[in-house]
C-alpha cells in the first residue's frame, strides 16, 4: 500500500511539472504579453525576456520527461536513474523556497516546493529496500 501511494505521488509530481510547461508557455504568458506591450523596454530586452522565458517553459517540459524517463527503473525497484529524478527534486525545492521568500511570501511559489518534496521522497521511497517490489 505504501508503494502505491509513493507512486501516485511521484506520478503527479511528474505530470504536473511537465504540464507546468504549458501553464508557463501559454496561459501564464498573457499577463507578462500584456505588461512588456505596456512598457518602453528596449526590443533587445524584450527578445532576451522572450528567450529566457520560453526555455523556462522547455526546462518544466524536460524535467518532467526526466522523470518520467527515471520511473521504469524505480517502478523496479532500483536506484540506477534516481539520481535524475532527485535532481529534478531538489531544483524545484530550492526554486519554491527562493522564489517564496524573494517574493516576499507569494504562496503560488509553494507549489514548486511541494512538488520538490513530493518527487524526492517518492523517489526516496521507491529506491529503498522498503520500496523495492512491484505496485
Amino acid at each position: 500500500m505504501k508503494r502505491t501511494i509513493a507512486a501516485a505521488l511521484y506520478w503527479l509530481a511528474a505530470i504536473a511539472i511537465a504540464l507546468g510547461a504549458y501553464g508557463h508557455g501559454f496561459l501564464g504568458v498573457r499577463p507578462v504579453r500584456a505588461a512588456i506591450a505596456a512598457s518602453t523596454l528596449a526590443p533587445e530586452i524584450v527578445r532576451v525576456i522572450w528567450i529566457v522565458w520560453y526555455f523556462v517553459s522547455g526546462c518544466m517540459l524536460a524535467f518532467g520527461a526526466i522523470l518520467f524517463w527515471a520511473w521504469p527503473r524505480l517502478e523496479a525497484g532500483s536506484s540506477s536513474r534516481s539520481t535524475a529524478a532527485l535532481i529534478v527534486g531538489v531544483f524545484y525545492t530550492i526554486t519554491g523556497v527562493a522564489s517564496y521568500l524573494y517574493s516576499g511570501g507569494e504562496p503560488f511559489w509553494l507549489l514548486f516546493l511541494v512538488q520538490g518534496v513530493i518527487a524526492i521522497g517518492s523517489t526516496l521511497f521507491l529506491r529503498s529496500p522498503q520500496g523495492a517490489g512491484r505496485t
